[in-house]
């Protein structure tokens, strides 16, 4: 390739524009492709894959990054341990959104789990704020609090998912907790039941209380005075869930609304430890609906949120850097199963 001024432009400092015009593509459909995304209609991956191989282009981050005085690198910081993080499948859909995201948009993403053995959540404020990652997207929850304040404070470029404490002049995405929340425990009415207990978060995980608030919500435009006793909160993982709702069972339930799937398995436990049937002694019905999360049986009635949206939009508001304060909240899907008492058919794909 010949250049104005007789040189040959070296195929490395082709743009990905250049490669898109001749492929008959956007910019952004040449990114997915080379990030290997599965949403690419396979003439039009084969299409683009030609060209970049007649002009053997390479990505040149350093060199953009040069020009530009950005890096192209994104900051992932979630203040949790590591057992946490990879052992928890919200993580892992988050994580799959936020690459998929970063891919569209030509960016590379670098984790940061910021919670040390002494509990400290602070440590990596300094180090993303000095120009090392061009923004930074954060988990929000009891732990985060104070980062999340520190890079508010520092007017460090952020996108916060979740709802934390002070969320005050921040750009966020969440989902439809406390909506989510009305529509399972609307559904548990529907079935007749009227003494729905809840199994959730202790009151510093704010999704927790969203989802009680909904869990209220629909009792009252159901006609059912909500009864205080049948709300017990634990750590909103397998184990609490196990503990709240054993506690719960004392007050002799007819369905149990447990406000996570790790607390759903819990409450599943308890059940079988007391010889109770699901959902034929007590229903059961959850929140997340995420893949990977665990396998119950029978299967759950549960809200969906759609995680793996909430990191990719996490990604198109930090390259929109729109003016704070941002909200994007994302809808959930009601999915049945059988631990309601709905009757279902059998996954064809199973």
């Amino acid at each position: 390739m010949i250049t104005e001024t007789g040189r040959r432009r070296r195929p490395k400092e082709l743009t990905l524009e250049q490669i898109g015009e001749r492929a008959g593509v956007s910019r952004s459909t040449v990114s997915r492709v080379l990030n290997d995304h599965p949403d690419v209609r396979p003439e039009v991956r084969d299409r683009v894959t030609a060209v970049i191989r007649e002009t053997g282009y390479r990505p040149n981050q350093a060199a953009r990054a040069l020009v530009s005085s950005r890096t192209g690198l994104v900051g992932l910081v979630m203040v949790t341990e590591v057992d946490e993080l990879f052992g928890d499948p919200y993580y892992s859909a988050l994580v799959n959104g936020i690459r998929v995201g970063c891919a569209e948009h030509d960016l590379i993403f670098a984790m940061f789990p910021a919670f040390g053995p002494d509990g400290s959540s602070d440590m990596l404020s300094p180090q993303i704020t000095q120009g090392f990652v061009d923004g930074v997207i954060v988990t929000a929850g009891p732990r985060s609090d104070q980062l999340i304040s520190t890079l508010r404070d520092r007017g460090q470029h952020a996108v916060v998912v979740g709802h934390p404490a002070d969320d005050r002049d921040l750009v966020r995405v969440d989902v439809e907790n406390r909506t989510g929340s009305a529509m399972v425990v609307a559904h548990l009415c529907g079935h007749g039941h009227r003494r729905v207990g809840f199994v959730g978060p202790t009151p510093e995980h704010r999704f927790g209380a969203e989802r009680l608030d909904g869990y209220r919500a629909a009792l009252d435009a159901a006609g059912v005075e909500v009864d205080e006793r049948l709300v017990h909160l634990d750590h909103p993982d397998a184990d609490g869930g196990y503990r709240a709702a054993t506690a719960l069972l004392a007050e002799r339930p007819d369905a149990i609304y447990a406000a996570t799937e790790p607390m759903a398995e819990g409450t599943y436990r308890a059940l079988a430890e007391h010889g109770l049937r699901i959902p034929r002694d007590v229903a059961v019905a959850s929140f997340d609906g995420i893949p990977r999360g665990p396998r119950l049986e029978p299967a759950l009635t549960t809200a969906v949120q759609p995680v793996f949206d909430v990191g990719r939009t996490a990604v198109d508001l930090l390259v929109g850097h729109p003016d704070p304060p941002t909200l994007v909240v994302l809808p959930t899907t009601l999915r049945l199963g059988a631990s309601c008492g709905c009757e279902t058919r059998p996954d064809p794909s199973t």
